[in-house]
């Protein structure tokens, strides 16, 4: 059975623009959702991805490469439900199986998608604009973003097959190209004639010059009235779009505006005028500063833009405007429309490919866009390709050194260089931040008040912090750059000579030569001459060599298709990756051809997605800002109050002010959004003693709240390489014809002897199995080692055969002894066939296709007569034990014209020969991690693309399915046309069924006990079909197993679960994890290698045991982070107290006093009370990340009312005192009084009291008592405070410290109080404030008693209330 294509092609049209153009295309499609005829078998599960272990396609994953969801804004998000194009989901790419298209749109939840977070535009703005896509393939008008519907019109194979005999005959020739390489012209190319008019830009330089970016300028009256025409007839009108960045899943806004004058006046006069402050403020609301910077005008026409993206970060952005006078499609994809012949369907109108007078560019994220004018939008020319490469024979044209010119100035150097700001930007932007802001204003407040020591300190505090994010801001920059810096030295065809430049001067379109001193791939090109083997793994995460041969005439085809198709991939060469061999087949040396640079490659994307990660919204940094907010409502409080006493007291204008200024940094001290790091940052740094690596400090409390986790079995859950346990060799029983298997060898000897003579009539297929095992592979000598998929490794080396290549001709060839085998020709695997080929010469110079792959498609290329009548038998029991089967089959060849017939031909009835069972192991730890997980009622889930019924076998042996679930059901087609659903039977006994409709045993004596296993297929069908909102949310809730998942089932796995508001773990190691790890709230690589970065957390230990210290580490920096809040709004709070009381007399505390409060014991406590370690345990209660809950305020309002009780009583007491010392009101400088005194020495213990009450030792971190820094610092800050009993008021110390005597009873009242107030503090932290926390909610919360907010725990209640009825 051969690979087969759906033809099918859409009529789109381009809704909200009166311009737009219908587009005809013929595309491609590939096995997506499973034929409903196919068998129901659970055994014969569908998958078009996945053949064995190891990399499951030499394709980069979907997931990298960036096909992503539409996004819905705005009220227009649940209109039409009509026919729905590719913008949907990368789910839906089928076949001519294809079930029917349409309202496609998952029904599961649309509430996710409402989660824009524009400001400058609104929702409906972005909704009704028009758009463009990174990803979009320009005859397939999608752009990616909102709900749009579109029309699919299904056309006959025959239109397919005319268009693609059209592209090989009448693509545009390149070869009157000045420069072009005459070597490579075919003898039989066509002469052009007229079309050659497509490429008249070519003859209309005047000079070199005219190649460039000339500014405006000295323009002839004749230009410019062409000019003017132009403008004319593609006049700008809209004034702003919207744009998806498929590689970053980001929705962006884009808005011109026009430089104005006077605004610029007026602006700059507001800024100088208030002295800086309507700088700041109009930083911090760009929406006003871009109003007074210039007007809104047409895109076309603007001098700048305004670019927002869905989260409300905003970007002003530069238009650089050149003189370009060439064709619309020399830097943007154009296609014709369908109104034109078909005869010119490769050459688009002048009316859709004008000569474009001037280039509007600019770079938003290191992403170049181009004004078009046709459609008068900003697009991204990431994806261009030259219409001339559809044809093959032009790709080895190369180009001129004009052309060249003119492209670099286009689309700039071959390099990904991340800009690197100067220091100083750096440190206008730092201390710019809102933050910094206000620091600087306390410190001129306290210097104006006179405190000039305690300014001194935050000062310099302050400049070590930014110093310190400035290196650190440097330091992260560098190692970005050296990952993504490259430059060397190439030999590139030009002009009609080899030439010697550097790599930054490659253009697409460039020829150059793949040389043995190239060990890096400089660019993204295509293989046009020789082959390849490249090592991926900096992209993919896999080590796996992968061969990369000539691009043909069909490979090229796909390049419209944004160089995803794996037919386009065997030929692609990636930036980045490592060249491990090369070789030609002919006289010519090794070429590639560029097709991609800079940012634009597949490494750009990825080094893109580390310097711009998604902001992660977690509750906690969004609650934090609530919370300043809430402490600043109660500052204006203290203010008001202040003021108004201060005029009671008749104290003087300035010392009002200023002290009323005061209270607001007291009440939100500068230091209280730093606090919030403090807890990640040591968590970090102990992870990394654990080999668990972080990119992402801000995921670190995330993964403290994680509830599901889902894992990949091969290489996390399951050793990586696979060892062969044995072989089962199929032949006919003695005596008779019948098939049947004999029993498993385990030892080559044994399978290469001829245990009993055979007769004539016997089949002998020992012979052959052995022959498919040393031949049928894609292993490759590079030094002297032998190189390929650890599958492929493992299974030559149980033959015990020696691997060799020709000298002459280079072939690989397979020896023992006088036996040899030399592979001619191989069928590579493709992920859609799940099987791979190859024809080989043994010895005695017989030619033979030995085959292997997947037994559920083997068995449709085979003699039903070769195959054993216990086929399914032996394969279920393989599978359903946890093994991986492997089938082969060969079929010999008559003599001569073997290599040029197609894989067709070759791979049908062939004789099967027998299986090869590989045993994959369970990795050390993973069955205790589980068990672990599962005690802390953490679910875990399996995410795999292998066989569903190994994938049961592996989840019941290491308990990621419970023991005492007994039964797992699998779901199959069932019912015929119209009347299709779901059958879901039980995986040992089909007999026991579950209701289709609501997932419930349909007998009762079936039991409630039960877990369910789905195939991606079934997966992808309910969500695109089926799009029952309850069926699915069923399925998730219940389904423990998802077998045979593609990378974007994965991805689209996590964002299903998200939905139902799960915080989503994911733990994998390979390619086909990428788009998982990245989408997932916690992604958790097990790969060394680059691909990597798709995750915030790299473990270096190959175990899934560090998913338990990334979630103990998680939930230790949460309760530390929360901790360290808490106690720095205690600390402002018993200040607050403590200042509003001096307040009422006319006084303060001394500078020095403040000093010793916040550098003597603030700062350390704060710090080494974040020193706690994780808990060595997972509980089943997470730690709360919501800050402005009522657990959380409540217990702080009580702990501040008896922090105010123990103040206010002592305050009173020292009234009465005989020794007592009034203040003295409206005096600075003396502020030495009894009041003063007292209040300075308890407070001193109550800063002590709240670190020691807050340092919460387990569940979630380790006692107090086993921090050791935390006691010491403790024990010399309780000391230290005892010591300023004993200073005398009269002496210098005293003096300095602004201190009074003290009655020798009071010193030890003030102790005792301290004693008390710790003992009432902790008691009520741990008992009464919760009980007032619950009554509060009883109270005046009693509607959400036993509700959540989180979906799946409320269906999760649903399910268990059914099960109990």
């Amino acid at each position: 059975m051969g690979q087969q294509y759906g033809k099918n092609q859409a009529h789109l049209s381009r809704s909200r623009r009166s311009s737009s153009f219908d587009r005809r295309r013929t595309r491609s499609r590939h096995n997506s959702i499973t034929s409903l005829d196919s068998s129901s078998s659970i055994l014969v599960d569908e998958n078009s991805h996945e053949m064995y272990s190891g990399a499951a396609s030499e394709v980069i994953p979907s997931s990298i490469s960036s096909l992503h969801y539409p996004h819905h804004f705005g009220r227009f998000r649940s209109r039409q439900e009509s026919n729905v194009s590719r913008e949907t989901s990368p789910l839906l790419v089928g076949d001519e199986n294809d079930l029917d298209l349409r309202s496609v749109r998952s029904n599961v939840s649309d509430s996710s998608y409402d989660k824009s977070h524009f400001k400058f535009f609104s929702a409906d703005e972005i909704e009704a604009a028009q758009g463009g896509s990174t990803l979009e393939n320009p005859e397939d008008p999608v752009d990616y973003n909102t709900n749009w519907d579109y029309s699919v019109d299904k056309f006959d194979d025959e239109s397919d097959q005319q268009q693609q005999q059209q592209l090989e005959t009448e693509a545009p020739g390149f070869f009157d190209q000045a420069g072009t390489n005459r070597r490579y012209e075919s003898p039989e190319a066509n002469d052009y004639g007229s079309l050659n008019s497509h490429f008249e830009r070519r003859n209309r330089r005047d000079s070199d010059e005219s190649n460039k970016s000339n500014l405006l300028g000295g323009e002839s009256v004749t230009s410019n009235k062409l000019d003017q025409d132009f403008y004319n007839e593609f006049p700008a009108k809209l004034n702003y779009q919207r744009f998806y960045l498929a590689e970053e899943d980001l929705v962006i806004g884009i808005a011109g505006y026009s430089n104005c004058w006077w605004k610029k006046i007026v602006y700059t006069l507001i800024c100088v005028c208030t002295l800086g402050m309507g700088y700041l403020i109009l930083r911090w609301l760009p929406k006003y500063r871009v109003n007074l910077m210039g007007n809104r005008c047409a895109l076309g026409k603007a001098d700048w833009c305004v670019i927002e993206n869905e989260f409300g970060e905003l970007q002003i952005v530069n238009i650089k405007m050149q003189r370009l006078n060439e064709r619309l499609s020399s830097f943007l994809t154009i296609v014709n429309s369908n109104e034109e012949s078909d005869e010119d369907i490769q050459i688009p109108s002048k009316e859709r490919d004008p000569i474009i007078p001037f280039l509007h560019s600019f770079t938003y994220r290191y992403i170049k866009f181009f004004y078009n004018p046709v459609e008068d939008i900003f697009r991204s020319n990431a994806n261009w390709y030259d219409l001339h490469w559809l044809n093959v024979k032009n790709t080895k044209d190369g180009v001129s050194q004009s052309l060249q010119e003119q492209r670099l100035d286009i689309f700039d150097e071959n390099s990904i260089e991340i800009e690197e700001k100067s220091v100083i930007q750096l440190l206008v932007d730092e201390v710019l931040h809102p933050f910094y802001v206000f620091q600087v204003f306390s410190i001129f407040l306290w210097l104006a008040d006179d405190y000039y020591y305690y300014a001194s300190c935050i000062f310099l505090i302050s400049m070590i912090s930014i110093i310190n994010s400035l290196v650190e801001t440097k330091s992260t920059i560098r190692r970005l750059q050296d990952i993504s810096r490259f430059s060397c030295e190439v030999r590139v065809w030009r002009n009609g000579f080899w030439k010697q430049i550097e790599s930054t001067e490659l253009v697409p379109g460039d020829v150059f030569e793949v040389d043995p001193s190239l060990s890096i791939v400089p660019c993204d090109a295509l293989l046009v001459n020789g082959e390849c083997v490249i090592n991926e793994s900096m992209l993919t995460g896999e080590s796996v060599p992968v061969s990369k041969v000539t691009a043909t005439q069909e490979a090229v085809q796909f390049l419209p298709e944004n160089f995803t198709n794996p037919i386009l991939s065997k030929s692609f060469l990636y930036n980045g990756t490592k060249l491990l061999k090369m070789k030609s087949s002919n006289d010519e040396p090794v070429t590639a051809m560029t097709v991609k640079t800079g940012f634009n490659t597949t490494k750009g994307s990825l080094v893109r997605s580390m310097l711009f990660p998604k902001p992660t919204g977690f509750k906690f940094y969004e609650d934090s800002f609530k919370y300043i907010g809430f402490m600043t409502m109660i500052a204006a409080i203290g203010f008001t109050y202040s003021t108004y006493n201060f005029i009671q007291l008749g104290l003087s204008k300035r010392v009002m002010i200023l002290r009323a200024l005061d209270i607001i940094t007291i009440v939100v001290p500068p230091a209280l959004p730093a606090t919030l790091t403090i807890g990640s940052t040591f968590a970090i740094n102990r992870l990394k003693k654990l080999e668990i690596f972080c990119i992402a400090p801000t995921r670190v409390n995330i993964g403290g709240k994680l509830d599901i986790l889902c894992f990949d079995k091969t290489g996390t859950l399951t050793e990586d390489g696979l060892d062969v346990l044995g072989v089962h060799v199929a032949n006919n029983a003695a005596g008779r014809k019948e098939i049947v298997f004999e029993e498993i060898v385990t030892r080559v000897e044994d399978l290469q002897s001829d245990s009993h003579s055979k007769s004539e009539h016997d089949s002998d297929n020992g012979q052959y199995l052995l022959g498919g095992m040393t031949a049928c592979h894609s292993l490759r000598l590079i030094e002297d080692e032998l190189l390929g998929d650890p599958l492929d490794a493992k299974m030559f080396e149980f033959t015990e055969w020696n691997y060799k290549e020709d000298q002459v001709t280079n072939k690989p060839v397979m020896y023992l002894g006088d036996k040899q085998a030399t592979i001619l020709k191989e069928f590579e695997f493709i992920a859609s066939l799940r099987r791979m080929s190859v024809l080989a010469q043994l010895q005695n110079a017989r030619e033979l296709i030995y085959t292997k792959g997947a037994p559920e498609v083997m068995v449709n290329i085979c003699d039903p007569e070769s195959l054993p009548t216990n086929y399914e038998e032996l394969l279920h029991h393989y599978t359903h034990s946890g093994y991986r089967v492997i089938a082969c089959a060969y079929k010999e060849l008559g003599p001569g014209g073997n290599l040029t017939a197609s894989r067709e031909e070759v791979e049908r009835n062939l004789i099967f020969t027998g299986f090869i069972i590989f045993e994959n192991k369970l990795k050390p730890s993973t069955t205790q991690t589980l068990r672990q997980l599962n005690e802390a009622q953490i679910r875990t889930v399996m995410c795999t693309g292998d066989n569903i019924l190994t994938a049961i076998s592996v989840a019941r042996e290491c308990e990621l399915v419970a023991p005492e679930i007994t039964n797992i059901y699998v779901p199959s087609y069932a019912g015929e046309g119209d009347n299709i659903y779901i059958s879901w039977e039980d995986v040992n006994n089909p007999e026991d069924k579950l209701d289709p409709v609501t997932i419930k045993p349909i007998d009762i004596r079936q039991g409630s006990n039960y877990k369910l296993a789905i195939t991606g297929d079934i997966f992808r069908y309910l969500l695109t079909e089926v799009k029952d909102t309850s069926l699915v949310q069923n399925v998730l809730m219940n389904c423990d197993i998802f077998a045979r998942m593609s990378p974007d089932e994965k991805h689209e796995l996590v964002e299903q679960l998200q939905k139902i508001d799960y915080t989503v773990g994911f733990c994998g190691d390979g390619a086909n994890d990428c788009g998982a790890l990245k989408a997932a709230d916690v992604g958790i690589s097990l790969s060394e290698a680059e691909a990597s970065v798709a995750a915030p957390f790299t473990s270096r230990k190959f175990e899934i045991s560090c998913v338990l210290d990334v979630i103990k580490e998680g939930r230790s920096s949460l309760v530390t982070s929360f901790s360290c809040f808490k106690y720095m709004s205690l600390y402002s709070a018993i200040q607050f107290i403590t200042v509003t009381i001096l307040y009422k007399r006319g006084t303060n505390l001394g500078d020095f006093q403040f000093l010793y409060i916040d550098l003597f014991l603030i700062l350390p406590l704060a710090i080494f009370m974040s020193w706690s370690g994780p808990f060595k345990k997972l509980i089943v209660k997470r730690p709360t990340a919501n800050l402005v809950s009522p657990k959380i305020l409540i217990p702080l309002i009580c702990h501040i009312l008896v922090i105010l009780v123990f103040q206010i009583v002592l305050w009173l007491g020292v009234q009465k005192e005989p020794w007592y010392i009034r203040p003295v009101p409206d005096d600075d400088d003396h502020v030495q009084s009894s009041d003063n005194t007292v209040l300075f020495l308890f407070t001193n213990f109550q800063y002590i009291l709240i670190a020691v009450v807050l340092s919460q030792g387990p569940p979630y971190r380790e006692s107090m008592t086993k921090n050791y820094p935390f006691i010491i610092n403790l024990i010399v800050a309780s000391l230290l405070s005892m010591s300023l009993f004993f200073i005398e008021g009269n002496s210098s110390l005293g003096s300095f410290m602004q201190l009074t005597n003290l009655g020798s009873n009071f010193y030890v009242l003030i102790v005792v109080s301290a004693a008390v107030n710790l003992g009432v503090m902790m008691v009520g932290e741990e008992i009464w404030f919760k009980k007032v926390a619950f009554l509060y909610k009883k109270l005046f919360h009693r509607s959400r008693l036993g509700n959540s907010k989180k979906t799946f725990k409320n269906l999760k209640r649903e399910f268990n209330q059914i099960a109990t009825v």
